[in-house]
């Protein structure tokens, strides 16, 4: 009995630990433009909600990378889960076509990833390193987080809350 005591307890002390250093390493670094980016010295936020599409439901996630009030970099995850094939095609088909519109602007990163029962957003901007004037000249400037240049945590915290959106400051 105090041999499988041992064993338990070895096995939970190692999952623990590796769970929280893959934990660590990951929420560190984000992916632009193909190279990792370090953001330890980053506050980080990670917010949330969730929504009803018809025939299915929607999970949004945000990770918000920033120093001061500066956006630094901000990567969401829109996904939409249905078991009717034709309203995943119908959201792949309108986030392809969103998507086209930034093609060519660099750290501006997005992808449409299709299976069985969702398909998901993935877009990754890295407000340090973009060309804010050809993102303005394909957004608008009306309804933006961008203030003088600049993308701000502030207007994207109180854009995202219109839409019921929860945000937690993430500990790394």
């Amino acid at each position: 009995m105090k041999k499988y005591k041992i064993i338990i307890t070895s096995i939970i002390v190692l999952l623990a630990t590796t769970g929280c250093n893959f934990k660590n390493e990951n929420s560190s670094q984000v992916i632009s433009n193909g190279k990792a980016i370090n953001t330890s010295s980053m506050k980080h936020k990670h917010c949330t909600r969730q929504g009803k599409v018809e025939g299915g439901s929607a999970n949004l996630s945000y990770e918000l990378f920033y120093t001061g009030e500066n956006l630094n970099i901000l990567k969401s995850e829109e996904q939409i889960i249905s078991n009717d094939k034709n309203i995943l095609k119908t959201y792949e088909d309108a986030y392809r076509k969103i998507h086209k519109n930034y093609e060519g602007l660099q750290y501006y990163d997005a992808e449409v990833v299709l299976g069985d029962t969702s398909v998901t957003s993935i877009i990754t901007i890295n407000y340090d390193k973009i060309n804010i004037k050809k993102l303005l000249a394909i957004e608008g400037e009306e309804d933006n987080i961008i203030e003088n240049g600049t993308a701000k945590v502030s207007k994207w915290l109180e854009l995202s809350k219109k839409f019921g959106t929860k945000c937690e400051e993430v500990e790394d």
